[in-house]
């Protein structure tokens, strides 16, 4: 009734509500709510992002939502889908990591292909909107290719979708970007079910002679991954990361990732300058 009186913003705060009190939960209300919320004229001054991020999780953990709403709710509330509220797109994020033609899709959306001229003409509102709702998809992406729900991951299913979305981005001029980005997503692989601490099918693929763009990807996200912190004068938590790259290193070197080694040694290397950098201006400022 809120809804079709033009109240979305009234019926969301009742779903709310009912959640609260774990009362039965209607999805397919809950949908309608959420999408009409988008194109509403109520107020939403006393609307909490809380509040909707909580129903979007209730429908992610409803078996009986409709994967296709749930895609579009996921979509359209992604800036509020972070970790800084304990959310995430988690059935776009599987879509990513299980249909190739998805990801190079959403590639697609953000960046430019090295095989076209640069355009002058600008973009439009639309395809702006889009690109940067595509972008903060790719930036929020935490289930690699391979992962299984049981949290066991598959090697042969990542091989079969880098083969797949190395050929379409390399036809459409996306490769060198779309492989950093799979990198990013890399760094949240289980350990190998023998001891080594990433699996062994994900350190062969970083591992590979074509794969610098994804190493990259791969160690810029490890960096990125310690998020802000506090920072110790001693230097002595630059000093800890270095050692635990380097221990990495020489696992991953011993089972025969020589060039993942390498790329992990250049990690370690970066926190022992940043330790010394802290421990330099330290003994600066004492002077």
């Amino acid at each position: 009734q809120l809804i079709q009186n033009g109240r979305p913003y009234a019926a969301i705060r009742c779903l709310g509500k009912i959640l609260h009190a774990k009362h039965p939960f209607d999805n397919q209300r809950a949908v309608r709510a959420l999408i009409a919320a988008l194109h509403s004229s109520e107020s939403v001054h006393s609307m909490d992002a809380d509040e909707i991020v909580e129903i979007i999780k209730a429908l992610q953990n409803d078996p009986g939502t409709n994967p296709d709403d749930l895609s579009r709710v996921e979509w359209a509330y992604l800036q509020l889908l972070d970790q800084h509220r304990d959310a995430s797109p988690k059935l776009l994020g599987h879509r990513l990591a299980n249909e190739p033609g998805f990801f190079c899709e959403v590639i697609r959306l953000v960046f430019r292909s090295k095989k076209e001229e640069r355009s002058t003409e600008e973009a439009t509102e639309e395809r702006r909107s889009l690109a940067t709702n595509a972008y903060r998809l790719l930036s929020e992406w935490r289930t690699s290719p391979g992962c299984r729900k049981d949290g066991t991951y598959d090697g042969d299913a990542l091989t079969a979708w880098l083969d797949a979305v190395k050929k379409e981005c390399s036809d459409t001029g996306h490769l060198e970007i779309a492989m950093t980005m799979v990198g990013h997503a890399l760094i949240h692989v289980p350990a190998d079910p023998d001891g080594l601490w990433i699996h062994r099918s994900v350190a062969a693929a970083l591992n590979a002679k074509d794969a610098g763009d994804m190493r990259d990807g791969f160690l810029t996200e490890l960096f990125k991954s310690r998020g802000t912190h506090w920072v110790d004068p001693t230097g002595k938590p630059e000093r800890e990361l270095a050692d635990k790259y380097r221990v990495q290193a020489e696992a991953v070197e011993g089972a025969g990732y020589h060039r993942l080694a390498t790329t992990l040694r250049e990690l370690a290397g970066s926190y022992e300058r940043e330790a010394e950098g802290v421990s330099s201006r330290e003994a600066s400022d004492d002077d």
